[in-house]
């Protein structure tokens, strides 16, 4: 029997929501992990805990993918889109880098 689908809301119990939080945080950063590794990809990841501690995985020095994201960033909000489709056309030969702003899981509504 399989596990039941995990409703998308605010986890009332405090105790529950540190445990499911510490839990899924290690899960992430597991994920990142080997994603870097089996992929060969450059990979920075930044969690900031409700209590303001943070956590971070990065497979290379993170100042410079940093530095790197920025560098992206200023491009994508300069150019024109049929630049943009360039950089994108670039980024599938492995010879760029691509933004990705304002993703929203599939499965939640509005």
């Amino acid at each position: 029997m399989g596990r039941g689908k995990t409703q998308m809301r605010k986890i009332e119990s405090a105790t529950s929501r540190q445990v499911t939080f510490s839990k899924r945080r290690n899960g992430l950063l597991k994920k990142a992990y080997e994603l870097s590794v089996l992929c060969d990809a450059e990979l920075g990841l930044i969690v900031f805990s409700p209590r303001g501690k943070v956590y971070e995985f990065s497979s290379t020095c993170m100042q410079k993918m940093l530095e790197r994201y920025e560098k992206c960033s200023e491009v994508s909000n300069t150019t024109s889109p049929a630049k943009e489709q360039d950089l994108q056309k670039d980024v599938g030969r492995g010879s760029g880098i691509m933004c990705i702003e304002g993703f929203k899981p599939v499965d939640e509504p509005g």
